[in-house]
């Protein structure tokens, strides 16, 4: 049988869920879809492949819903959002930060961090201060989510608690506060 790259996609995510990411192998994957391992090679070229291209299939889906910014609307409060919406998908997949850990770009992934520098560009960021913004909210919230789900306490995939939820925000007010100050200071 004859698979699609979107059908080995899905497959491999809810693999993920149930799995693990150490668990989640090619020979597994292959196995779930009736295949012999090679077969997958049609798809991806290796693990490495796939993986980075999983990586990229939630990251697509937690920015598919947000815009750019209006007139009027707060930079910040829009930067924000993409980094609830990045830890919500971390969150919704079993070891989804782990997964995001050495992830190359691929797919739509580079034009979604090109739009969040623009933005932040007409903001008033030099294209590297922006980008050095969107890594930092990137990476802080990354390793967030890996030191959640790494805990003995954490939450089911796709679940958060109000304390968690307040921990990260604070955090993330925190760097968006520097990053305002940062903005103020040149203005001046």
């Amino acid at each position: 049988m004859r698979h699609t790259r979107a059908t080995v996609m899905c497959t491999a995510l809810r693999l993920l869920d149930e799995l693990g990411l150490d668990g989640l192998t090619t020979r597994r994957l292959a196995q779930e879809l009736d295949v012999q391992p090679p077969a997958l090679y049609r798809h991806f070229g290796g693990k490495r492949e796939l993986l980075d291209h999983m990586a990229a299939t939630m990251i697509e889906d937690a920015f598919a819903h947000l815009a750019r910014p209006g007139p009027g609307q707060d930079w910040a409060g829009w930067l924000a959002e993409r980094g609830r919406a990045l830890r919500r998908s971390l969150l919704s997949r079993r070891d989804g930060a782990r997964l995001h850990i050495g992830a190359r770009p691929v797919g739509n992934r580079d034009a979604i961090s090109d739009s969040a520098i623009e933005v932040l560009g007409e903001a008033g960021f030099s294209p590297a201060e922006a980008r050095r913004a969107v890594l930092v909210i990137s990476r802080y919230t990354v390793g967030w989510v890996v030191e959640e789900q790494a805990s003995a306490d954490r939450p089911a995939p796709g679940e958060c608690s109000e304390t968690a939820d307040a921990d990260f925000d604070y955090g993330l007010s925190t760097i968006l506060a520097g990053l305002r100050a940062t903005l103020d200071a040149q203005a001046r």
